[in-house]
């Protein structure tokens, strides 16, 4: 028999707190993010690592993304144009591990597996620079969706964390989902709770405070994203939005939390969709 503490008791109700409409992120974004976290976070642990460098991370990487992403256009190896003929406004061709492209959108990543050192804030920096100098000599790269994401197979340094979340990049890791996966999972625990999944008022709770922090983040950083922050006017000019100073420390901590507590709060969910199914 369940006591009275308020932990124990069965809520149905329809979440207070959902995620805004404009939290949500697009399908090809998610789709393209989802193969992203699904490959660090499960694929590649079972991967046979090569005598390279990267141990094969970026060659097993390309090839899950040509057999998942079948209606996408992936790169082939040591792309030097952004994979479509493209030159930088420095003259100087830069290597972008893989570029992906979709129904009006451009996912540009970069990959590291590296051994004895996080990616840290110069290596997301110099991937930032990297598409700003291709995007200096040819504006119309903004004139539709753009992906950047840095996928990693370890954690990031905190310095590192944050320069993605300032600078628009979707950090990826095993334990980083990106923000767009975890407004995913939050509309899914949503639909659930609207479909009548009774969990306690404890875990209903945890998930409105995950939806209002998700919120919150979603807002404060919608203008760093490469297609907010810039756009396409003509073939010549390009139109940069400023972003004023972001608490970015503060932020890639919080992203931290919220992946500790998404992870809990999912398991809770799963735990209580099958008590109600089966018992």
């Amino acid at each position: 028999m369940r006591g009275s503490d308020s932990k124990d008791t069965i809520a149905n109700e329809v979440p207070k707190i959902s995620i805004r409409p404009e939290s949500r992120p697009s399908g090809s974004t998610l789709q393209l993010l989802r193969r992203c976290y699904r490959f660090v976070s499960a694929e590649w642990q079972r991967e046979r690592r090569e005598p390279l460098p990267d141990e094969g991370f970026e060659r097993r990487f390309r090839e899950s993304c040509v057999q998942h992403l079948q209606e996408w256009s992936i790169s082939e190896e040591r792309e030097m144009h952004l994979g479509a003929g493209l030159d930088t406004a420095s003259g100087v061709l830069h290597e972008v591990d893989v570029v992906a492209r979709g129904s009006n959108i451009t996912a540009i990543l970069e990959l590291k597996n590296r051994k004895g050192a996080l990616p840290d804030k110069n290596d997301v920096i110099v991937f930032f620079a990297k598409i700003l100098d291709y995007l200096a000599g040819n504006p119309a790269l903004v004139s539709t969706e753009v992906c950047l994401t840095f996928l990693s197979s370890s954690s990031y340094e905190p310095s590192g964390l944050a320069a993605c979340l300032g600078l628009g990049i979707h950090p990826v890791a095993a334990d980083t989902r990106p923000i767009p996966i975890l407004v995913n999972n939050a509309m899914i625990m949503e639909s659930e709770l609207r479909k009548g999944l009774k969990v306690t008022s404890d875990t209903r709770d945890r998930f409105e405070d995950l939806c209002a922090q998700l919120n919150n983040i979603s807002s404060t950083l919608n203008g760093t994203w490469l297609d907010n922050r810039c756009g396409y006017v003509s073939d010549d000019r390009i139109l940069l939005r400023a972003v004023g100073s972001l608490p970015t420390a503060a932020i890639a901590q919080q992203v931290r939390q919220l992946n500790g507590d998404c992870t809990d709060i999912l398991k809770r969910f799963r735990s209580a969709k099958y008590e109600n199914e089966y018992f």
